[in-house]
């Protein structure tokens, strides 16, 4: 999917948008890979969607995901902002949004680390 832009580039709001989506999606998929290989090895009754959900919202905190939502917004903003990086594509956004959050994780890892 690519925004059409005058010059090209998308603008500072799809941008940050986007960057979001890539900081988040490098949240959710290890979440999700850990989710569906215990699927694959739970063979009991089939909960309901909204037991599913509850389960998962308990079992990986959902309520200090709000923290980290927050948290990406303002890396989101900083990205496209502060430092102001200009993308050309939707997937070129989110990538660095992908990007950043790996390099934050990793930068206080580290810290933790030492």
């Amino acid at each position: 999917m690519e925004v059409s832009t005058q010059a090209g580039i998308l603008t500072p709001i799809e941008a940050t948008i986007w960057v979001l989506v890539g900081i988040l999606l490098s949240l959710v998929l290890p979440v999700a890979v850990r989710t569906l290989q215990r699927a694959k090895l739970e063979t009991a009754d089939k909960p309901s969607i909204g037991e599913r959900i509850s389960e998962a919202w308990k079992r990986y905190g959902g309520s200090k995901y709000l923290g980290i939502f927050l948290a990406a917004i303002l890396i989101a903003i900083v990205v496209v902002f502060l430092l102001g990086l200009k993308f050309y594509t939707v997937r070129d956004a989110a990538l660095a949004g992908f990007a950043w959050e790996s390099f934050v994780n990793k930068l206080f890892r580290e810290s933790e680390n030492s």
